[in-house]
């Protein structure tokens, strides 16, 4: 791959110096000072980068101070939930749309606005020259626009270009299946003794070099993708119930398969010898353990490969599955929050944010909805970027809109499973009765407006 994140740091902030869209403003002429606190969940180099798009901004709008509120972590949608029940939420609420609904249903309506005046209005924003239209769509409730996009990745499968030339495996291109990267993991999954997975003297007590990884941590999102390519989805049109979807027989067959990978096959490590491991898969795929590693994984990678001494690395599309070509989307926008003393403020701060020029430092790590500055920074021909977009064409259903409730009675508690499913001792849990289970608590916590 090109080192070319550093080359993009600073035309980035080139860009936010002199781009012509950062004009001087004239919003505070005649007003007094005000402060915008923003829900922000950067983290690692992303911090840096946000504060570099709010110096810009604050540059521009000498009347607005900008507070960030980080909110990293698992408490993070508890700390929102806190906020708007105590009336104190920032200006601009992050929008993940698979908790937007829970939160607004939880604020009686007033964790987002509607924005639809302020898009069509005298200083508004034009769809489709702004913001493509189908990550626009991403932000909408109940019919309404409430957020716009910081940023949205897809999914694709980090493989090391050096284990694949070495055993004389093509890489893989748009249209290979699972069933061709279960071959492609026996051939790379070497023991100590050099036999691969498909060698009769394969030694499972003794793997080096694994061919593939697994979503150890139960991320869910990317547990979606895999589901919907074997043809199942975990929730009904209408958000009501999970029955005869998230324990149906194509689900209870892929979970199975998947599980295979580590106590069958033996070409993934468990998500006990993952967790093992500082950094995790991540840093296993760094130091040549993992031939295809960070599977279902978003555009975040570049530089930290980019600067790994000795690995040699690409991105190839997601496999097909028995149901067909299919991931989900990543999306995380802000709204701006019901709660807001200065929303004409946060409007402009929101569409700074959003468009240029400070989509131009966020799409150094993910794709930007913005069509200017996707076509220049993230252009289809680039090896790296084009898998990415391309994704965008093979893009399942977001089930979390389906249902207020499917984050806390779905998601988490499948990820809880995933977790003891793919860890050591998972291949003896009888999958069929576990979702079961799951489905029947699921749908009593769907019922009961969202209480486990």
């Amino acid at each position: 791959m090109v080192r070319k994140s550093i080359l993009l740091v600073v035309l980035a902030l080139l860009v936010l110096t002199l781009s012509p869209v950062a004009a001087q403003s004239d919003f505070c002429e005649g007003r007094d000072p005000v402060t915008l606190r923003v829900d922000d969940w950067s983290s690692g180099d992303r911090v840096e980068y946000m504060n570099q798009v709010i110096e810009a901004f604050e540059a521009e709008y000498p009347c607005i101070d900008v507070v960030l509120e980080p909110n990293i972590g698992d408490e993070q949608n508890t700390r929102r939930l806190t906020w708007l029940a105590a009336g104190t939420s920032p200006d601009l609420m992050a929008y993940p749309p698979e908790w937007a609904a829970l939160y607004m249903e939880a604020s009686e309506g007033q964790a987002y606005i509607d924005l639809e005046p302020y898009i069509t209005g005298e200083n508004g924003i034009e769809i489709g020259v702004d913001v493509y239209e189908g990550i626009y769509q991403q932000g909408f409730y109940d019919g309404h626009p409430v957020a716009l996009p910081k940023d949205y990745s897809t999914s694709a499968f980090y493989i090391n270009t050096a284990l694949f030339d070495a055993a004389g495996i093509s890489y893989p291109e748009e249209g290979w299946t699972w069933d061709d990267a279960l071959d492609i993991a026996m051939e790379l999954t070497v023991d100590a003794n050099g036999n691969n997975a498909a060698s009769p003297d394969f030694d499972p007590e003794n793997i080096v070099q694994w061919g593939i990884d697994i979503i150890n941590d139960g991320w869910w999102r990317g547990m979606q993708s895999y589901l919907q390519a074997w043809g199942t989805l975990t929730i009904s049109d209408d958000g009501t119930s999970t029955a005869g979807l998230l324990n149906s027989e194509a689900a209870v067959e892929a979970l199975e398969w998947y599980r295979d990978l580590i106590f069958a096959h033996h070409v993934a490590p468990s998500a006990t010898e993952i967790g093992a491991v500082e950094g995790g898969r991540v840093q296993m795929f760094q130091d040549g353990k993992i031939a295809m590693g960070v599977t279902f994984h978003g555009p975040w990678w570049q530089d930290v490969f980019n600067e790994t001494p000795n690995l040699e690395w690409q991105v190839v599309p997601v496999p097909t599955g028995p149901g067909g070509r299919s991931s989900v989307l990543m999306w995380m926008g802000w709204g701006i929050s019901g709660q807001s003393p200065n929303p004409d403020a946060a409007w402009e701060l929101l569409k700074w944010l959003t468009t240029e020029p400070g989509q131009r430092v966020f799409a150094l790590k993910a794709l930007s909805g913005n069509p200017v500055v996707s076509q220049e920074m993230q252009r289809e021909e680039d090896p790296y970027w084009s898998v990415f977009i391309a994704e965008t064409q093979h893009l399942g259903p977001l089930e979390e809109l389906r249902s207020p409730y499917y984050s806390p009675c779905v998601a988490t508690p499948a990820s809880d499973l995933m977790k003891r499913l793919l860890a050591d001792g998972g291949d003896a849990i009888d999958i069929q009765a576990e979702l079961d289970a799951l489905v029947a608590e699921a749908d009593a916590c769907i019922a009961e407006g969202g209480q486990t």
